[in-house]
C-alpha cells in the first residue's frame, strides 16, 4: 500500500508518511470491509484514513492511532453495540465520536448511550457528503 493508511485487521497501524502528516487522522471502525472500503474510498482525499475491521483490535487501535475523529459502524447486533460502546468510553476521551447505525429498535439505556458518546449519529445507508461535512466541522 503507498502512503494511504488502510489498516487490515491483521496489520497494525503503520508510520505516518511526511506527505499525509498535516491531514487529520479518521479511524474508521467497521466489519463491514465493503463499508469500510466505500468511505476509505470517498474521504481519502481529505482525511487520513486507517481502517480497522475487527472489534478485537479496535480499541489497541484507537490508543496506538490516536485518531483525531473516530468513525465508528455500531453492529446490528445489542451485545456488539454495548462492547463498541464500552471501548469508545474508555479510550476516545478527546476524539469526537460519529457513530454510523440502521435504523432498528434498541433499548432506550441503548440510545442514550449512543446519544451520550457520539457527536454525531447517521443512518445507513450513508451520505458521503454530510459525513465528510460533519468531520470538517468535528476537526475545526
Amino acid at each position: 500500500m503507498s502512503n494511504q493508511l488502510g489498516i487490515l485487521s491483521n496489520e497494525r497501524p503503520q508510520a505516518v508518511s511526511n506527505a499525509s502528516v498535516s491531514r487529520k487522522r479518521v479511524l474508521v471502525f467497521s466489519p463491514d470491509s465493503d463499508l469500510a472500503r466505500f468511505l476509505l474510498l470517498n474521504l481519502e482525499d481529505k482525511f487520513q484514513i486507517v481502517r480497522e475491521h475487527q472489534l478485537d483490535h479496535f480499541e489497541q487501535a484507537v490508543k496506538d492511532i490516536s485518531p483525531d475523529l473516530i468513525l465508528i459502524d455500531l453492529f446490528t447486533f445489542s451485545s456488539d453495540i454495548i462492547k463498541q460502546l464500552d471501548i469508545v468510553r474508555r479510550t476516545a476521551h478527546t476524539a469526537p465520536i460519529i457513530a454510523l447505525r440502521a435504523y432498528m429498535s434498541l433499548t432506550p439505556e441503548m440510545n442514550k448511550s449512543i446519544d451520550d458518546l457520539t457527536d454525531a449519529v447517521f443512518y445507513k445507508p450513508v451520505d458521503v457528503e454530510l459525513i465528510t461535512q460533519a468531520i470538517e466541522d468535528l476537526l475545526k
